[in-house]
């Protein structure tokens, strides 16, 4: 299932009129950064792809030799253990910007779309659906996919959106890790597939996305930054 839509020439002018006006409108704020699990896949097939999308939803770049990206993983509900080969301790993330760690599909996928500039870590993943993965950065957790406790069983799931055998991305608006975990993803996320192993089973990873204008700081944001921000959100299949 692909999010990619066509919309017309009026649609965009009208929603970067939208922006503009946010623009107007928007406060300044201070340079900040924030790590979120911004999209995530569990194979229905198979042993791939399974990975995750980091997003620096802020507005400052995040130096990863000082402050270092690092995933863990539990086992059926289980504890955290931190996966070595997940440490990232080089290289910055701009704000806005997205890498990619999983399965070496994902990184084709990600080439295959014309999206080869993106950080990608290859990882062989081996998380199930009932298997909580953390995002760590400079060593405290920032974000959760599931909850630490309990075994769910085949996994977490609510309203339709699944840790196990779909592709999620973040619900547009939130732009904050949720550490303490979950157990309905779709508090938090929408699916993007069913079929991961399918065709357009990856899409949208390697696409920033997209928060609403009041949450983003807009101001001082010239014509080509809006039209950039309007093309994302047709990537996206959000405008």
């Amino acid at each position: 299932m692909s999010r990619f839509t066509t919309r017309s020439a009026a649609s965009i002018v009208a929603r970067l009129a939208i922006l503009a006006v946010a623009v107007a409108v928007a406060p300044s704020s201070g340079a900040w950064a924030a790590l979120v699990i911004s999209q995530y896949v569990e194979t229905n097939s198979g042993t791939f792809p399974k990975g995750i999308e980091v997003w620096n939803s802020g507005t400052a770049t995040i130096d990863f030799a000082s402050q270092n990206l690092q995933i863990g993983q539990g086992t059926n509900g289980g504890a955290l253990s931190l996966l070595g080969s997940t440490l990232i301790t080089s290289g910055t993330l701009a704000a806005d910007d997205v890498l990619v760690l999983g399965t070496a599909d994902m990184g084709t996928y990600l080439t295959g779309q014309g999206l080869g500039s993106v950080r990608f870590v290859s990882y062989s993943f081996s998380f199930n659906g009932d298997d909580p993965v953390g995002l760590y950065l400079g060593g405290n957790l920032v974000d959760l996919v599931g909850e630490v406790g309990p075994d769910p069983g085949t996994g977490w799931s609510g309203n339709g959106v699944a840790t196990f055998n779909q592709n999620i991305e973040l619900r547009e608006g939130i732009t904050t890790g949720d550490p303490s975990g979950w157990t309905d993803p779709s508090v938090r996320f929408q699916t993007v597939s069913i079929d991961p192993v399918g065709t357009n089973g990856l899409a949208g990873f390697g696409i920033a996305p997209v928060p609403e204008p009041s949450t983003v700081v807009l101001a001082g944001l010239g014509l080509a930054s809006l039209a950039a921000l309007a093309a994302r959100r047709l990537r996206r299949g959000t405008l």
